[in-house]
């Protein structure tokens, strides 16, 4: 409806048709209040006041009363042409909206943030994911529809209970991505619940696999043959978990399943029994290697072959079966970044890594595989990572072959007695800068890490609060805070300067703990955490 070209005007002719009344007096009711309170009459000068304010309020209440009815209909019009008003407005706003001007490429890359940052969405979940944005409007609908790197993302998660729709749906789905490469995501553990061709349909698109993650029974990877395997010629990524069910194995077609995989870089594995003729993998190529086994013996037979990784996380549960005695280091002077999870530490002693950059692993109180692997390999380590429960000598002997440190990240636990505990002092002493006041003092432990410029501390005590060492906590932050530049004069090493520190305890506020909020105002970054 059109809006009115005067306003004020229609409230003026509106007004001029109110009822003329008199002239509008106040009511001056007297006091009877003193009277509800007995029941003795109103003495004659007060009942013939009482009686003439009656007679005047019963003459004005008619009055009231229609004009009460006016003002009524009145108020009924106003609001009524307020919510047509109102109406109009929001019409016109999304009419004239900014959204409905945005450029179709723009509004792709809208779509393609808001749902790149959510984890993958169920593709049979018509609630999440992309189904919702269909239901917008029919240009949102056709943009998504037509747009193929909209549906290459196929999400499966495990069901208890598959809809009757589920096999259409996804087919439909992989239809519309077309020629594109895809991601899929498919997780079974019950097959008793799984529609029988569905994991057919996505076998069949097995040419457009890019990235794969199947978290499934041993018994459905078996139905899964060599020859569609050998059409997935941009597969670059696989992510293999196998339920393997009691006495239930590989079979022999599986030995040679990505044998064709001619492009597949990167491959995590869990549950699978690793042998060099796993899968029929092309370990050579490999560059990236995340593998979960039993035994440490099973990851060196496969690493001699996989000579180019770039990257490697290798998680053991148990120690040697049949520890190799005098075999010749493995070689892999591609590698950047390593891992070593569980008891996979072991292996250390068996590796040769000239160019590692990055490394992470769990160290046994006397295991020395460590610095042996250091001094070995030589390698310019920029960040370092170590978990020890409980804490021994042999970090900061390791600590000694790795100058090049940028990060050091520490989970340890300190020994419950004090002579043991000592090594977290030592620790101490050692990363600490010292003057040239410190020169003289034959006590003074080497500097080491001249390069450091995050610390990481996780340190739980369990007995005394004293096995911190917040004294020598301190002083080592503050020194390396404050003391950048040469070490000591006519040396020619410089000291980098401390740009973040983490400390991370099971210890309440030490008195001690105060000089860290005066380094954080100074400009350190500093994160406390006390548990």
């Amino acid at each position: 409806m059109p809006l009115p070209y005067d306003l004020d005007s229609m409230i003026t002719k509106s007004e001029s048709k109110r009822p003329a009344y008199g002239h509008r007096e106040l009511i001056r009711v007297p006091n009877i209040a003193d009277h509800f309170h007995t029941n003795e009459p109103p003495d004659d000068p007060d009942a013939q006041l009482f009686s003439q304010t009656l007679r005047y309020a019963t003459d004005r209440e008619p009055f009231l009363q229609e004009e009460v009815r006016y003002l009524e209909t009145i108020l009924y019009q106003r609001l009524e042409e307020l919510s047509r008003v109102q109406q109009t407005i929001r019409q016109y706003k999304f009419v004239l909206s900014p959204v409905r001007r945005l450029p179709r490429e723009l509004l792709m890359e809208i779509f393609f943030q808001a749902i790149g940052n959510e984890d993958p969405e169920d593709v049979l979940d018509f609630d999440r994911g992309l189904w919702p944005l269909t239901h917008i409007c029919r240009l949102w609908r056709t943009l998504i529809l037509n747009h193929a790197s909209f549906w290459t993302t196929v999400s499966l998660p495990g069901r208890i209970r598959y809809p009757t729709y589920a096999v259409h749906i996804l087919s439909l789905f992989l239809e519309r991505s077309g020629s594109r490469p895809i991601f899929v995501d498919f997780t079974c553990r019950d097959l008793e619940n799984l529609p029988q061709t569905l994991f057919s349909v996505l076998v069949a698109h097995s040419h457009h696999w890019e990235t794969c993650r199947f978290r499934i029974p041993v018994l459905l990877i078996n139905h899964l043959s060599p020859r569609a395997i050998e059409r997935a010629k941009v597969l670059r990524h696989l992510d293999l978990n196998l339920d393997l069910m009691y006495s239930s194995r590989l079979s022999d077609a599986c030995s040679n399943l990505f044998v064709e995989a001619s492009v597949l870089r990167s491959v995590k594995l869990t549950g699978v029994p690793l042998t060099p003729d796993t899968l029929g993998l092309r370990w050579s190529i490999l560059t990236h290697y995340n593998v979960a086994q039993d035994f440490p013996e099973k990851h060196l037979a496969v690493l001699r072959l996989a000579t180019g990784l770039v990257e490697c996380t290798m998680n053991c549960s148990q120690s040697w079966r049949q520890e190799p005695w005098g075999s010749d280091p493995v070689s892999l002077r591609k590698l950047q970044i390593l891992k070593l999870e569980g008891t996979a530490s072991v292996l250390l002693k068996y590796l040769f890594t000239p160019n590692l950059c990055s490394l992470s692993i769990l160290l046994s109180e006397t295991e020395d595989s460590l610095k042996g692997f250091l001094d070995r390999s030589k390698p310019r380590l920029r960040e370092l990572e170590i978990e020890a429960n409980p804490m021994g000598n042999n970090i900061l002997d390791a600590l000694q072959s790795a100058p090049h440190l940028i990060k050091l990240a520490l989970n340890v636990s300190v020994p419950t007695d004090y002579r043991q505990s000592i090594v977290f002092k030592d620790l101490l002493v050692a990363l600490k800068y010292h003057t040239r006041d410190d020169a003289g003092d034959s006590t003074t432990t080497k500097c080491k890490l001249s390069r450091l410029e995050e610390l990481i501390l996780s340190v739980y005590t369990i007995s005394s609060r004293d096995n911190l060492f917040a004294n020598e906590l301190t002083a080592m932050a503050v020194s390396r805070w404050k003391v950048p530049g040469k070490e000591r004069e006519g040396t020619e090493q410089n000291l980098a300067q401390l740009k973040s520190f983490t400390l991370e305890t099971n210890s309440y506020w030490l008195p001690a703990f105060n000089v860290f909020k005066e380094l954080d105002q100074e400009g350190l970054k500093t994160n406390i955490h006390l548990h």
